[in-house]
């Protein structure tokens, strides 16, 4: 009798950590997803914007030297300012996607364990 209960604990630990490999496999494949799609609308803000760039410079190739230049100026500020918001909101996000992934409450398993030695 205490085989069978022996054989059921053991069979209870290798499903929990069965389910445990399959929930980290299957948040790290939502990491990675995430990570595809955030670097995918980073690159399609970034080609917006230069798109927009363009047609302002096409815009202002009448005006005068000086103003093309003042006017090139602005826009690369506006450029690196827009390039650091990317940057900075793609790390955040890739934190935050880590942290959850890394994040595994192992307390309830334990106590589970305990409950079953006891």
């Amino acid at each position: 009798m205490s085989d069978d209960l022996i054989q059921k604990l053991l069979q209870a630990e290798q499903t929990a950590s069965k389910k445990i490999r399959e929930a980290r496999a299957y948040r790290t494949k939502k990491v990675h997803a995430a990570k595809v799609e955030a670097i995918q609308e980073i690159k399609l803000l970034r080609d917006e914007k230069l798109k927009e760039f363009e047609n302002y410079k096409k815009e202002r190739l009448g005006s005068t030297e000086e103003q093309t230049k003042e006017n090139n100026k602005k826009t690369e500020i506006e450029i690196q300012k827009i390039r650091k918001q990317a940057q900075v909101n793609q790390n955040q996000v890739v934190d935050l996607l880590i942290k959850t992934v890394l994040n595994v409450d192992t307390q309830m398993i334990l106590d589970q364990n305990k409950k079953l030695k006891h």
